[in-house]
Formats: structure tokens, C-alpha cells, sequence
């Protein structure tokens, strides 16, 4: 076989988000289009009100962001999502959810003024129609990416991190909303806006809730083989329950413990208490749920290559550092300094052709079938290729046939 026919064969996991022939393709690209036309308007406006209040905006909301997408990307341990489709579910968080949003909030609101009147809505309207209108706008987004590359969506914590991701593009817009209409828009308001929407509550708002929405959708896609689908839709249903009750305390008068306003000394450190008692106890459920889902990759990745050791595509050695991403980190970095950054980049794409073996050998259920003896194949050439390297084939992972 040759190397070009292997490379053809092995990427059998990974999907591209640009998807032409897929009509979920196209009307994502129409709803974030057309969306984006009203997004691309309300920043104009928020620029021409405070150019400066609106460029320190962004600033320190890249400050926040970035960071954020740097922990969530490195959630997944061993298949980290294609950068396009995290772009993607990005872009709809930032601009479809965010300007849908807006509107249905607004519609809902008015709904909420009638039936309960101006006081009560004044108090409870926020609590009422955004964890809803909110989060099912933001699921879409996440059935969208799963519906354009379904490959990509095989487990709980990929629908985590589809979620999280598009939960921070909505924050991050909807941050500079409030910095511009309700903090007034200068740079003194937009540092105070910045301080309790970002510094006191940025680990608990839309990155929570729209993180354990990707979750459900995670656990009804990709355990079709393991649980019933009524089993499913209940655990996926509690997990949205679980996001829109979070939002809801989050916007309500409930648990309100924030010091009046104009705020001076002390009240700002108020201000850090109030959102945590609002907002940690979801964030201590959902850092458990990511450590459970974790340990079940982990237990995933045991069982789909077990069989594979001894043949062409990974040695118990290699499995034993694959298992763990610390030992992983440790064997390029003693590959680097012992053979060089070629050979180091040589083992960290076995590494990563190894992973895609467990994705191929879950899914095929054959051992002979043609898909797994490509992969297969390019894991070991990859590994021959290494031990071409001088200083390279001593490295502790050798090959199948090394262990006897």
C-alpha cells in the first residue's frame, strides 16, 4: 500500500465544516449571513457612540476570551475538534444566537408585561424569557455543527466544547451590549460593566449553560449503540433543565445579594460573593460532570484499542503513554531533546493517527475490515518513519513486533 493511499484512508473521523452538499451547511451559513447584517449594524452604532468605550470593550473582552477557549479547547483529551468548526459554533454564539436572541426576548417580554403587568415584569422578565429563548438558540447552533460534520460529535465532552464555545460567543457580544446600552459606554463604565460581567461572573454564565446543552446533545447522538433512546432523551432533558433553571436563578430577583449601586471600597468584593452564590454550585456540577465524561474517554480509548496491541497499529507501551496526556506531553519532550523537533513532531502524529485507530476500530466492529487495516498501516509507518531518526528508536514505545 502506499503512503498516498493510507493518507486517503485514514482520516476517516475527522469532517470539514465547509460541507456544500449538506443543506444544514447552507442554512447555517444563511441564518449566521443574514444575522450578521443586524450583528455587523449594532457594533457600527456601538462605535459611533464610544469609539473608545467600544474598542476597550473588545480589548478586554479578548483578555477574558481567549483564555477560556484555550482551557475549553484542551478539555477533550485526545481528540481536540477541527479549529473551523469550533470558528463556527463561535460565529453563532456571537452573532445568530445573540441577534435571535434579541428578538425573541423581546417578543416573550411583552408577553410577560401583559400577563403579569410593568412591575412584575420589571423584576421577573429577564428570569423568564432568556434561559429558554436563549438556550434553545444556542442548541440549534450545536445540532447545526453536528449535522454538518456528524463524525465530529462522538461523545459527551465534544458536545461540551461545541456548547462552551458557542455559549462564549454569545457572552462575549452580549458583554459589549451591556457595556455600551446599560454601563453608558465610556471607558469608566465599561471597566465597572468588565468587573462584575466578566470578573465576578465570567466562569458561571453562558459557558455553563450552553456547555452542559452541547453535553445532552453529546449524550443523545453518540450513545446510540450503548443506551436506549428513552434513556437518552431523559439524561439529555435533565441536562438542559439543569442549564435553563441555572440561567433562570442567574437572571432572577432570587438569592440577590448585591450591594446598591454606586458602588465604593468593599462593594465591589460584595459583588464577587453575590455572583458566586448565585453561580458556583452549577460550576462545581459542571467541573464534575467534565472529570466524569473525561474518565469515560479515558475507559473508551482502553477498550477500543485492547484488541489492536500486539498488531501493526499500537504496542501496549504506546498505549500506556496514549492513556494518559501527561506521559503523552513527557515522551515528545524527552523525543525532542533526545533525537530533535522533527522526530518529537513524528511521534506526536503517531500519537495522534493512534487515537483515530480507536475511533476506526469502535466504529467498523470488524478486525478485518479494509478501513482499519489502512489506519493500521499508517500507524506503522509513521512509527517506521520514526525509528528511522537517529536517537529516535530507543524511545519506550516500540512497535508490536518489539514486544515479543
Amino acid at each position: 500500500m502506499s503512503m498516498r493511499e493510507m493518507r486517503r484512508g485514514r482520516r476517516l473521523h475527522h469532517s470539514r465544516f465547509l460541507q456544500p452538499r449538506l443543506p444544514a451547511f447552507w442554512l447555517f451559513v444563511l441564518i449566521v449571513g443574514l444575522t450578521g447584517i443586524v450583528a455587523l449594524a449594532e457594533q457600527s452604532l456601538y462605535r459611533t457612540m464610544s469609539p473608545s468605550g467600544w474598542a476597550l470593550s473588545w480589548f478586554l473582552l479578548a483578555l477574558y476570551g481567549l483564555p477560556v477557549v484555550l482551557v475549553v479547547y484542551v478539555l477533550d483529551l485526545y481528540e481536540r475538534e477541527p479549529v473551523p468548526l469550533l470558528v463556527a459554533a463561535f460565529a453563532w454564539g456571537a452573532i445568530a444566537a445573540t441577534t435571535l436572541s434579541a428578538i425573541g426576548n423581546a417578543g416573550w417580554g411583552l408577553t410577560v408585561a401583559r400577563l403579569g403587568g410593568p412591575e412584575f415584569a420589571a423584576r421577573w422578565t429577564a428570569a423568564l424569557t432568556a434561559p429558554f429563548v436563549e438556550e434553545i438558540l444556542k442548541g440549534c447552533g450545536v445540532v447545526l455543527i453536528y449535522l454538518i460534520a456528524r463524525d465530529e460529535v462522538d461523545d459527551v465532552m465534544d458536545g461540551f466544547v461545541y456548547g462552551a464555545i458557542c455559549g462564549l460567543g454569545f457572552a462575549i457580544v452580549e458583554d459589549v451590549f451591556y457595556f455600551m446600552a446599560v454601563f453608558g459606554g465610556e471607558p469608566s463604565g465599561v471597566v465597572q460593566g468588565f468587573w462584575l460581567r466578566v470578573v465576578a461572573s465570567g466562569l458561571y454564565g453562558h459557558v455553563l449553560y450552553t456547555g452542559l446543552v452541547g453535553m445532552a446533545i453529546g449524550v443523545v447522538v453518540s450513545r446510540r449503540a450503548t443506551e436506549a433512546l428513552r434513556h437518552r432523551l431523559w439524561v439529555a432533558a435533565g441536562l438542559c433543565a439543569l442549564a435553563a433553571f441555572a440561567h433562570f436563578v442567574w437572571n432572577s430577583p432570587l438569592l440577590t445579594l448585591f450591594p446598591a449601586q454606586p458602588w465604593a471600597g468593599a462593594d465591589y468584593l460584595l459583588v464577587v460573593v453575590a455572583t458566586a452564590v448565585k453561580g458556583l454550585p452549577l460550576l462545581v456540577f459542571v467541573a464534575i460532570a467534565v472529570t466524569l465524561a473525561r474518565r469515560r474517554e479515558r475507559r473508551w480509548l482502553h477498550q477500543a484499542l485492547a484488541g489492536e496491541i500486539g498488531l501493526d497499529g499500537i504496542s501496549a507501551a504506546e498505549l500506556h503513554l496514549l492513556e494518559n496526556p501527561r506521559r503523552r506531553r513527557a515522551a515528545r519532550r524527552a523525543m525532542r531533546r533526545r533525537a530533535g523537533p522533527r522526530a518529537a513532531g513524528l511521534l506526536h502524529r503517531l500519537q495522534r493517527e493512534q487515537v483515530n485507530l480507536a475511533m476506526v476500530a469502535s466504529r467498523v466492529g470488524d478486525g478485518d475490515d479494509p478501513a482499519l487495516s489502512r489506519q493500521r498501516a499508517y500507524c506503522r509507518s509513521l512509527r517506521d518513519a520514526l525509528r528511522a531518526i537517529p536517537a529516535a528508536a530507543p524511545a519506550g514505545d516500540e512497535g508490536p513486533e518489539g514486544r515479543g
